[in-house]
């Protein structure tokens, strides 16, 4: 998924949000107590603010803005390069003695992070990001880059992968510098601080860079946060640590701390937002001031154990009703687990309407599969605030979950790979968490195609692509027999689900079949992010660097619109009975990602739903078809346009018979069954063609398969050998499926010695039309990729669409990250 890809998914996932009334809400309130917020006319409490602390309203906090403002004006408008406001001076003092170090303030967290990152991490060093460290970081990495130094994104949490990379690193880098959040913001799981003070013992290239902005504040000795407070002595001396005053400290701002006064100098002069930004304006440096006075006293600390207190009650009613709480840590964020995120919307309307509100934590926030409701606890709510919202989840969560034909064990489940490596999931919880059946639709699964009805598989199905009966025979033959000792891309796993409808005879809703395979990760990207993978993966040694187990509809050899759905029927409860059986099998299998694949595009209905169901579209290409039209070339020719017609004329038709075209039909019987060393040619003619298909990525196809196709009757593969000049075997060859109403070229070989003089890829092409017409089809699915070329013989492109639902996006975000070095890269 490219950058633009990305921002489209994430622009329709939050659309569908703010339509649900979940995003991008305004509170209507004349006054603000902190406590409640109106939303749409009703009165709310609000689980959703992040100033843990409550100090918005507080007496003293209003009495430092309005003295700032009398006394210095609504703004200083300047830059801090040249002069800055009186009370700056004073407010970084004060924080620097709060926080026990060094410290500057920052116009916001984020231009902070953009100041110094770049700074303290200089060309000759290494950076490693946290999978899940906040995004204003990982903005600021890019930065990073740029000017030369190295960055990885390492797994989440993953100290024994964080020290590999640290050994590995400083073998070349004068520093290696990991940035992680210390608290993180939708699931409260902490940074693991004591792991990472050993680490520091024993590698003295290690440095650290921690975003403790939810941190501050709400805990540590006057607010000084998490890091700051439970971090050993010697891991801070190397060791930035930010904070937000935005949160907590109800201001405004970016905390930065450092070891050492000469490092915060050196970003105060060189960090560009120091210089070029707009500062914290005074109203807000008057607010820093009285909350930094009230840090130093008790209130500070009262508070801070009045909302332990809440916490601790919380977990406690949480566990009692048996919630699904992410992480068990004693932080202000809670996090219920939800699971899809139609739960989860539907989990926080229902707290809505008992009187809470919540936010929504879906994708792009955290995986779509690991949706739920995030809440946040302040000193502005009591006890009784929390029991009464923990008795609302209670009572919702159910609900929600039945609505969405979910379960409490799927949830279980769904977070099982997550964050509660420490506790036990229940023991009721399977591996697999069953399907919820729907009322009258019944879900019937085989795991081979020889368990269908062959006749009802390809009156649903067989007419689209190269899975009718016969050819998912070969698929099986090739892909699911092919032995223990067959390479791991070479082993998929088949099942063929049908959805029916009992209230209507057991009739078909929904059919489709999925495979569990091992992807490249890069498969769809760039051909020149392909090239940058393959080159890392040589480097490394390792042809299995960025792949995935993927569970998707149809195969990596297979083409089209792999969804059947009776749109007269209640399709939509259909396809969620397959999404949960496909969810269930996704964890079984242990794979990262649950793929849609080739559907087509202009499906308003289909694309609303599946945006609901936290599925993000990424475009997989244009599939080409001719219509197999007209009569004789003749005909041919006049259904082109005028230059495709000239192009045909000059370099296809003239070298048709040039070639000595052979057709080896699948089958026994059916043809003098070619010797091996032919089928090994031909086996390497396709290699060459796989070797330049990077704009496609995939592994190649084991030699077996071309066995496999001319065993089979429904196949043939048609060979191109020139008659005179030639090297005496064939120069190009296409395996081609079969079916009742299109032939459907599959893989093909070619000799590039052969291509630029002899037009041999445009012979290739042409026989695939001459299939067609020898077969009496319908149509040539000719498939995605060279559309110029397939234009040129009058097929039509239709746009098709992945739909994807990743449950592991740690792959996923290093390939983007491989992908904007790459973009970066000089030409």
């Amino acid at each position: 998924m490219d950058a633009e890809d990305l921002q489209r998914a994430v622009d329709e996932a939050i659309t569908h949000g703010v339509r649900r009334g979940h995003l991008h809400a305004v509170a209507e309130d004349d006054v603000l107590d902190g406590r409640t917020i109106t939303l749409q006319g009703r009165r709310l409490v609000n689980f959703g603010s992040c100033s843990y602390l409550g100090l918005e309203t507080h007496p003293a906090m209003r009495a430092g803005v309005v003295d700032a403002v009398v006394r210095y004006g609504t703004q200083f408008s300047s830059s801090r390069a040249y002069v800055s406001a009186p009370p700056y001076a004073r407010v970084e003092e004060e924080l620097s003695q709060l926080l026990r170090r060094p410290a500057f303030v920052a116009p916001s967290t984020t231009l902070g992070h953009l100041a110094t990152l770049p700074t303290v991490v200089g060309p000759r060093d290494a950076l490693l990001l946290d999978h899940q460290v906040h995004t204003s970081v990982q903005s600021a990495a890019t930065h990073v880059r740029a000017q030369g130094s190295a960055v990885e994104l390492v797994p989440h949490n993953d100290l024994e992968v964080l020290e590999r990379r640290v050994v590995e690193l400083s073998r070349r880098a004068r520093r290696v510098w990991y940035a992680a959040d210390g608290l993180y913001s939708m699931y409260a799981d902490f940074a693991p601080l004591a792991g990472l003070d050993e680490l520091l013992a024993r590698h003295p290239q290690l440095w650290l860079y921690l975003d403790d902005a939810h941190g501050f504040s709400w805990t540590g000795s006057q607010g000084r946060g998490h890091v700051l407070e439970h971090a050993a002595p010697a891991t801070l001396e190397r060791a930035v640590v930010a904070g937000s005053l935005n949160k907590s400290f109800a201001a405004a701002g970016g905390a930065f701390s450092f070891p050492d006064a000469e490092t915060r100098r050196r970003v105060s002069t060189v960090g560009g937002p120091m210089i070029f930004s707009g500062p914290v304006q005074p109203p807000m440096l008057g607010a820093l001031l009285a909350s930094f006075a009230l840090h130093r006293g008790p209130e500070v600390a009262e508070r801070q154990r009045h909302l332990l207190r809440l916490v601790r009650q919380f977990n406690a009613l949480a566990d009692e009703a048996g919630l699904p709480l992410v992480s068990d840590s004693e932080a202000p964020i809670r996090c219920i687990g939800a699971g899809d995120p139609a739960v989860a919307h539907a989990l926080v309307a229902r707290l809505r309407a008992a009187g809470a509100f919540a936010d929504t934590a879906v994708f792009p926030a955290v995986s779509a599969k690991r949706s739920g409701a995030r809440l946040t606890l302040t000193a502005h709510h009591t006890p009784d605030d929390v029991t009464a919202v923990v008795e609302a989840l209670a009572q919702a969560l159910p609900a929600a979950l039945a609505e969405g034909g979910s379960s409490l064990a799927v949830v279980h489940q769904r977070f099982a790979r997550q964050l509660r490596r420490g506790r036990a999931a229940p023991a009721e919880v399977p591996a697999a968490v069953p399907v919820q059946r729907r009322p009258g639709l019944r879900l019937e699964r085989a795991d081979s195609v020889d368990r269908l009805d062959p006749a009802e598989w390809d009156a649903l199905l067989g007419g689209r692509g190269a899975f009718d009966v016969a050819a998912l025979r070969v698929l099986e033959a090739v892909f699911a027999r092919g032995g223990d000792d067959a390479p791991p891309e070479d082993r998929w796993d088949f099942s063929y689900w049908i959805v029916r409808d009992d209230a209507r005879g057991g009739a078909p809703v929904a059919a489709t079949f999925f495979t569990t395979a091992l992807w490249k990760d890069d498969m769809l990207s760039s051909a020149a992010l392909s090239a940058e993978v393959e080159r890392l993966r040589a480097e490394r040694g390792d042809p299995y660097f960025l792949t995935s187990r993927v569970l998707a509809t149809g195969s990596l050899l297979t083409e089209g619109e792999h969804l059947w759905l009776d749109r007269s029927a209640d399709w939509r409860g259909a396809l969620r009975v397959l999404l949960d059986a496909a969810r269930a099998e996704e964890d079984r299998a242990g794979a990262s990602a649950l793929v849609l694949r080739d559907l087509p595009d202009g499906d308003e209905e289909l694309h609303e739903l599946l945006v609901g169901e936290g599925f993000a579209r990424v475009p997989v290409g244009r599939a080409w078809t001719r219509h197999l039209d007209f009569d004789g070339d003749d005909g041919f020719l006049a259904s082109l346009r005028k230059k495709a017609r000239q192009h045909v004329r000059a370099r296809v038709l003239p070298w048709e018979a040039r070639y000595r075209v052979d057709v080896l039909a699948g089958g026994p019987g059916a043809a003098p069954a070619p010797a091996p060393a032919e089928v090994d040619h031909l086996h390497d003619l396709y290699r060459r063609v796989h070797a330049r298909g990077l704009d496609l990525n995939v592994f190649p196809l084991p030699r077996r398969t071309l066995d496999a196709v001319l065993a089979s009757p429904g196949w043939e593969v048609v060979t191109l050998s020139l008659r005179e000049g030639g090297p005496g075997r064939p120069v190009a060859f296409c395996a081609t499926q079969v079916g009742a109403e299109h032939v459907q070229p599959l893989f093909l070989g070619l000799d590039y010695d052969y291509v630029a003089d002899h037009h041999a890829y445009q012979q290739v092409l042409w026989q695939a039309l001459r299939s067609g017409q020898r077969h009496g089809a319908a149509r040539v699915l000719y498939g995605l990729s060279a559309g110029l070329h397939k234009a040129r013989f009058g097929a039509v492109p239709e746009e098709r669409w992945a739909y994807v639902q990743a449950t592991d996006t740690y792959n996923s975000d290093v390939l983007a990250r491989l992908a904007q070095t790459v973009a970066a890269a000089p030409r």
